[in-house]
């Protein structure tokens, strides 16, 4: 066991070590330069893995802004709005980060992949408890995707059209949880999220404003997070449908005692 939790610290120390070593090495000189978004990316993972997991829908939310960051922060370099690289040494920082929060480094676990415990408390008509804690959790989440969309939108595409994409995408990813269509129909529209992602890429393109797919991308997560959860009332933090499926209580079924084979009278 006790090799098992040291050959666990050993190989993922080893690998953060080697990822670091080599981003410093392309980094050469402006190692200082990009620390800020290095830093930033690993603090980004390391929370969304050790506190946003506590929530399951936030946490795939924030999964999927992995790539969407990546890409946000890749157009902002290629349109050189900042004066150092910044896709590369967040994309590192997240990975440092994810494995830091990702595995457990302490106890007789250690070595193992980090799993959030969580305790729901199933209600009398099916449906789980939310509080206060998971509302914070999803209301930090929006507030981060709605800045991020913003700042973006100021580096890329400082325009009222722009804005008006961000806030016509939060209003529906809004609107497609708050009041949730049928099963088949929200399915397909979820996945035409990353169709429009990709369709408003040639429009934003071919009009010159390269921010208007991120604001549509951002704006769409923020709104699933603030529609799709309860923020008053008895049902505060509780999440909504689509993905809310009513749990059932498990009955203790009674045994039914077994038959004694009768001997025969000889």
């Amino acid at each position: 066991m006790k090799n098992d939790v040291w050959a666990g610290r050993i190989f993922y120390g080893t690998l953060i070590a080697v990822v670091l070593g080599v981003f410093a090495w392309l980094a050469g000189g402006r190692i200082l330069q990009t620390l800020p978004f290095l830093s930033v990316g690993a603090v980004y993972a390391f929370v969304m893995y050790r506190v946003v997991s506590q929530s399951v829908r936030a946490f795939v939310v924030m999964q999927w802004t992995l790539l969407l960051n990546y890409f946000t922060l890749i157009s902002i370099d290629v349109a050189d709005r900042l004066a150092v690289p910044a896709s590369a040494p967040w994309f590192v920082g997240f990975l440092v980060g994810g494995i830091v929060g990702g595995h457990v480094w302490s106890g007789r676990a250690a070595g193992a992949e980090f799993r959030q415990s969580r305790k729901r408390v199933l209600r009398d008509d099916g449906t789980y408890h939310g509080g206060w804690r998971l509302a914070l959790i999803n209301a930090a989440c929006a507030l981060v995707l709605l800045a991020v969309g913003a700042w973006q939108l100021l580096l890329l595409s400082p325009t009222a059209g722009s804005a008006a994409v961000l806030a016509a995408a939060m209003l529906a990813g809004w609107a497609l949880f708050r009041f949730p269509p049928p099963l088949g129909i929200r399915n397909g529209l979820l996945l035409a999220i990353p169709v429009v992602y990709i369709a408003m890429g040639f429009v934003g393109g071919a009009v010159g404003q390269i921010g208007i797919p991120h604001a549509w991308a951002f704006g769409t997560l923020a709104g699933i997070l603030i529609g799709g959860r309860h923020w008053i009332g008895p049902k505060l933090g509780a999440p909504r449908p689509p993905f809310v499926i009513p749990g059932q209580r498990r009955r203790r079924r009674k045994r039914r005692p077994t038959a004694k084979p009768q001997l025969s009278a000889k």
